[in-house]
Order: structure tokens, then C-alpha cells, then sequence
């Protein structure tokens, strides 16, 4: 079932407001919203599912092949964090959450946010450090 407009111009605008108003992409569920946070890079997408969800997420580092070493600090990881995880995919590791989008308010979507671009600036230097890959930017701007 396609998302409603009017669930899509309220995820629109409290994206907006967390922004400041900068520029969204017209159509979140084709094209992710791109946030810099440091040397990482977070996406919000709008997931046409049921119920509709508003995933927010981070490629901590990209060309990394899978280990145990790796998945085991992985999930020593998940053990620590709250309110998002981190996972290998296809030789990528990402930082992850997932809300619902029809019950979303600005402070939700703030910590989650926020809460995705921390765990991504600090955790890809120093899981780079260790396995590899490459991180979406080297210089620390943002």
C-alpha cells in the first residue's frame, strides 16, 4: 500500500525542522536524505512497509570483508549501545534504527538523529583502524 501524502509531508516537514530548513530530497523513499556528521555520512529514508518506517542509517565502512574478529566486536558493540545497532552487510558495516514514521515527533527523530551520526563518527575511525574498509570521509568536517 503506497504511504499516504499527508504521512509524507509530516515526516517532510519534521525532517525540516531538525534541519533548519535545509534542502530534502524530493521523494525520500527513492532517495535518502544525506546528513555529514564528521568522517561519517547518516541517510534517512522513508520505507514504504507496513507500518511505515523512517530508518535511519550510517555505512561506518564500506570494502570490508567479513570475519569473526569482525562480528565479534560487532555484537560486543550492540552489547554497549542503545537505540541503535551495527551490523555487517555485504561487505559493508552500518549503524542502524528504525522508527515509525506515523507516531514520529521532533525530539524522536533528533535523538535518533543524533544518536546514529555519534555512533558513526566515533565508531569508523577506530573499527577502521582495526579491520579496514574505507570511511565515507577522512577529513573531520561537518
Amino acid at each position: 500500500m503506497p504511504i499516504e501524502p499527508d504521512l509524507r509531508e509530516q515526516v517532510r516537514a519534521l525532517l525540516s525542522g531538525y534541519l533548519g530548513g535545509h534542502p530534502l530530497p524530493a521523494d525520500l523513499t527513492a532517495e535518502p536524505l544525506a546528513i555529514r556528521a564528521g568522517t561519517a555520512v547518516v541517510y534517512v529514508r522513508l520505507v514504504d512497509a507496513a507500518p511505515v518506517v523512517l530508518r535511519v542509517f550510517s555505512p561506518l565502512l564500506r570494502h570490508v570483508a567479513r570475519s569473526a574478529e569482525l562480528v565479534g566486536e560487532l555484537n560486543d558493540l550492540n552489547a554497549r549501545l542503545n537505540f541503535v545497532r551495527v551490523f555487517w552487510r555485504d561487505d559493508t558495516v552500518y549503524a542502524s534504527c528504525e522508527l515509525l514514521a506515523e507516531t514520529l515527533d521532533p525530539a524522536e527523530l533528533a535523538h535518533a538523529c543524533d544518536n546514529v551520526a555519534d555512533t558513526a563518527d566515533y565508531y569508523d575511525v577506530r573499527l577502521h583502524a582495526r579491520f579496514g574498509g574505507e570511511v565515507a570521509f577522512t577529513d573531520r568536517r561537518g
